[in-house]
């Protein structure tokens, strides 16, 4: 499902994924690579004013 957001959630979104202690201190794997462009994605979606974005399922927004 998509899931609405706005740009603090999905800023809150990206933190969580980057302070995860699995991956602290060293770079992104690829697959987290693709994850954080995904987290991305809908951040700039947020604030261009779109009303959808689509998340991560892992780093669910909206308390979904």
């Amino acid at each position: 499902m998509v899931t609405p957001v706005t740009p603090d959630e999905a800023n809150e979104a990206i933190r969580a994924f980057m302070v995860a202690p699995v991956r602290r201190g060293r770079p992104l794997w690829p697959e987290e690579q693709a994850e954080y462009e995904e987290l991305l994605d809908a951040w700039a979606t947020a604030v261009r004013g779109g009303s959808h974005a689509s998340p991560s399922s892992r780093y669910a927004l909206n308390g979904s």
